[in-house]
């Protein structure tokens, strides 16, 4: 029998070719990894910037359609000393409706606790609308101090309006 002689293997590995080959394929395909987990990553954070603007032009949005005026006359507050309570009227000037529940009222910087206001809205309304005037009784056991003070009413999407007062005790 004859015994075929084995060959030192083809020229293809015998000069390298197939190592070159081989490690191409497996920086290839780490590649191929690298870029995919890069896709993934930036689409995460694509789809979180879309959410967040989405988000902050509905807010926006609410605030160019929210407007507050206070037009109680400043050189005259009416105070209440039965009831021992200051009146201000606000207007909702904008074109949205708003709940009282969530408006605020600073007086001079300080918060007004909801308990110590009455908003009193026209024809026993739920809510704020549109042209509308909005009487805001604030009890107060003291008078306020005679001189300048500053009054702030806030809607709960920050839109605000201020009006500089002044008290005179005759």
């Amino acid at each position: 029998m004859a015994f075929l002689k084995r060959s030192e293997g083809s020229s293809f590995t015998r000069n390298g070719e197939a190592e070159t080959a081989i490690s191409h394929m497996i920086f290839f395909i780490a590649a191929i990894v690298i870029a995919m987990t890069v896709i993934v990553v930036m689409s995460s954070n694509v789809q979180s910037l879309t959410g967040a603007t989405a988000s902050s032009s509905k807010v926006l949005s609410e605030q160019i359609k929210t407007d507050i005026t206070i037009i109680s006359d400043p050189e005259a507050v009416p105070y209440n000393t039965t009831l021992k309570e200051y009146t201000f009227y606000a207007k909702n000037t904008g074109r949205t409706n708003l709940d009282t529940e969530y408006l605020d009222m600073f007086i001079d910087g300080l918060l007004i606790d909801h308990g110590e206001l009455e908003m009193i809205l026209p024809e026993q309304d739920v809510l704020w609308r549109p042209g509308t005037t909005l009487e805001i009784r604030m009890k107060a056991e003291n008078q306020m101090t005679e001189g300048d003070h500053r009054i702030l009413i806030a809607a709960e999407n920050g839109k605000s309006d201020s009006m500089d007062f002044r008290i005179t005790w005759v």
